[in-house]
This record gives C-alpha cells, sequence and structure tokens, in this order.
C-alpha cells in the first residue's frame, strides 16, 4: 500500500517522454531565433513602434530586450525569493555606467574619458561587480520584511545614484563627470550597423539571463527559492538557510540589473544620475508587475506593454506616470499575475470550460 501511494502521488510532475520533456526549452529557443531574424523578416509592418523593417523599431524593440533583461532578474528576486528589493535602478545605473566608463576611450574630453577596455571585457566585469554589490546590499536587507525591507533597499538604490553623480568629490577615478551625464561609446558588430548591433546585443543578453532563469527554476534552487518565499519560517528547522538563498537571489537580480542597464546604456547612447531615480524604479515594476510575476515571459510581455505606452506618450510624461500608475493598481487588484498569466485564466475560466463542454457534447453527438 505504502508504494501503491507513493507513485500516485509523486513528489514532482513527471517530466515526460521525448521531445515533450523539452517543450518549454524547444519553445524558447524558437522564440529567440524568430526575434533573431526579425530585422529580416517584413511581417512587423502593421505597427510602426516594432516595426523591424527599420532603425526606429529596431531601436524600440532593443530597449524592450534591454528592460526585459533587467526584468528577468528582478522577476527571480521578487517573483521567486519573495524579496522585495527595490535597488534595482541603482544597479541598473551602475551597469550603464560602468560600461561606459571602463568601454571609453582615455584622453578625451570629460564627458567621454575612461579606462578604453575592450567591451566583451567592460561588460562582464560590470555585471559581475554589480552581483557583488547586489549580495553586499542582501547581508543586511535578507533579515528585514515586508516595508522596511522596500525601503532599506529603495535607500541604497538612491545610494548608489547619488555616488554617481557626487563623482569627484567621492573619488576622482569614477569618471562619471558628475550630474551633468556620461556620453555612452557605442560597440558595433562586425558587418552590422549600430542600430542592428543595439539589437543583437540587447536579444543576446536576454537570451543570456532567460536561459539562466530556466535552468536555476527548473532545478533545486528554483524549488527551494520557493520554499523560502512561502514558507520561510519552516526552512531553518530542515536545514534551509534562507538567507544564503536570498543572496544568492540578489546576487543574480543585480547580475541582470546591470546586464540590462549596460544594453539599455548602448541604445540610449548617454547616462544622466537623474535617469535612474525613482521614475527608473516605478518602469522597472511595470516590466515586471504587467508582465506578470514568476512568469518566464512575464518580463518580455511587461517591457512590450511598457515601451509601447511609452513611445506613444513620450510628449506627455505625467500623462505616462498617471495610466502607468493606473495600470499597477489594475493588476495587482484585478489581474495579480500579469498578462502572461491571461491565457491560462481563460482557459479556467467558467465560460471556457462551458464551451469546452458544449464543443464536446457536439462532437459526441
Amino acid at each position: 500500500m505504502a508504494e501503491v501511494a507513493a507513485s500516485s502521488y509523486p513528489l514532482y510532475p513527471p517530466q515526460g517522454t521525448g521531445l515533450t520533456r523539452y517543450r518549454s526549452q524547444l519553445t524558447t529557443l524558437g522564440v529567440f531565433v524568430f526575434l533573431g531574424l526579425l530585422p529580416w523578416l517584413p511581417i512587423m509592418g502593421w505597427t510602426d513602434i516594432f516595426d523591424s523593417g527599420n532603425n526606429f523599431g529596431r531601436g524600440n524593440l532593443a530597449f524592450v530586450f534591454a528592460w526585459a533583461t533587467a526584468g528577468v532578474g528582478f522577476n527571480l528576486l521578487v517573483g521567486y525569493s519573495g524579496t522585495l528589493g527595490l535597488a534595482v535602478a541603482g544597479l541598473f545605473a551602475i551597469g550603464a555606467y560602468g560600461t561606459a566608463i571602463l568601454s571609453a576611450p582615455t584622453g578625451l574630453r570629460e564627458a567621454l574619458v575612461g579606462y578604453d577596455w575592450p567591451f566583451f571585457v567592460a561588460l562582464p566585469v560590470v555585471c559581475v561587480a554589480a552581483a557583488i554589490i547586489g549580495i553586499v546590499i542582501g547581508f543586511p536587507a535578507a533579515r528585514l520584511k515586508g516595508f522596511f525591507l522596500a525601503i532599506a533597499t529603495l535607500a541604497l538604490g538612491e545610494l548608489i545614484v547619488k555616488i554617481i553623480s557626487l563623482d569627484d568629490k567621492v573619488w576622482s577615478g569614477l569618471k562619471t563627470n558628475g550630474g551633468t551625464g556620461k556620453q555612452v561609446p557605442q560597440f558595433a558588430l562586425p558587418g552590422l550597423d549600430r542600430v542592428l548591433s543595439y539589437y543583437v546585443l540587447s536579444l543576446g543578453a536576454l537570451f543570456v539571463m532567460m536561459v539562466a532563469y530556466t535552468v536555476l527554476t527548473n532545478r533545486r534552487m528554483g524549488r527551494t527559492l520557493k520554499a523560502v518565499r512561502d514558507i520561510d519560517i519552516a526552512t531553518g528547522p530542515i536545514g534551509i538557510s534562507s538567507t544564503y538563498y536570498k543572496l544568492v537571489a540578489f546576487g543574480l537580480s543585480a547580475f541582470s540589473a546591470a546586464l540590462g542597464g549596460a544594453m539599455w546604456a548602448q541604445n540610449t547612447s548617454f547616462a544622466q544620475p537623474a535617469t535612474f531615480k525613482t521614475g527608473m524604479l516605478v518602469f522597472l515594476l511595470v516590466v515586471l508587475i504587467a508582465g506578470g510575476v514568476s512568469h518566464k515571459w512575464g518580463p518580455l510581455i511587461g517591457a512590450l506593454f511598457f515601451v509601447f505606452m511609452r513611445q506613444n506618450l513620450q510628449d506627455t510624461r505625467k500623462l505616462l506616470f498617471l495610466i502607468l500608475g493606473i495600470t499597477l493598481i489594475l493588476c495587482i487588484l484585478i489581474l495579480p499575475s500579469g498578462i502572461a498569466a491571461l491565457p491560462e485564466r481563460l482557459r479556467e475560466s467558467r465560460w471556457v470550460k462551458d464551451l469546452q463542454r458544449r464543443l464536446r457534447l457536439l462532437t459526441e453527438f
């Protein structure tokens, strides 16, 4: 009887056989192959904002990928570990400024001067440095909860932006050009123009983070983070260090935010401290919450929604913030799982089940 009971209620869901076992991975690969070919496929002409046949649409899509890259790590921190860390805007700024400073040539004017590192050397160094900073932020923050955690991490994110704006008053080697802003040297891939380079780089960054997210959440790490989120008080007696796993989530989220910030900076070509304050945090919250917390495709869907709204309302910033604020309220009250959960909610709705029942009866008849 014990063996029957154990087999009837497996600890983990069945993995499937053949290609069905890898359906999620194949779907992810298919989506990224499609996005990679999109600039050469004239099928987005029906929308001006995301028309990949011209530089305007490609640039907007590159912004989508950059925001989504930061959103993937934010999703891991908030959706899986249940930790509302709000330092993400400051870490986003580290990615933007860090790559700009390290990859900029030496001996130029103050707005552009840097250390002349190769871009593909500067990028991982900055992202790893941001991950270390994220872990350092996580040490005190991991012991806080709720409102206190949000305020503490928000203050730490603001502190990062303040240090960037102080420049020489902190350390002349920062080379951030203070509050004036930093011009970002633009990296071009061989054989591609600048806009296509931004597009490919941002898509590649999103692909790396999506693969990491898929691997982590489908393994022990993802299950443990969910346990830390749902039953934090019970993880200690069974030998799980909630602090350790929260620090891992902080580090991965910081790495992702810095990578997204670096891609964003490549597309904007200019970074200014004022950009990374509360407004940037609101944008990232919209990407996360409107897209769907704990959903793999939530950050990408949320980034599409945000960039679409921002481009349509770029001349009326106050109206943009009003609509984004209303969107956040509606998502929290009506659609807490975000836009990504709409297909699932429709499948589970009463009228869809009733329609399926009627169609089944009609087929049997």
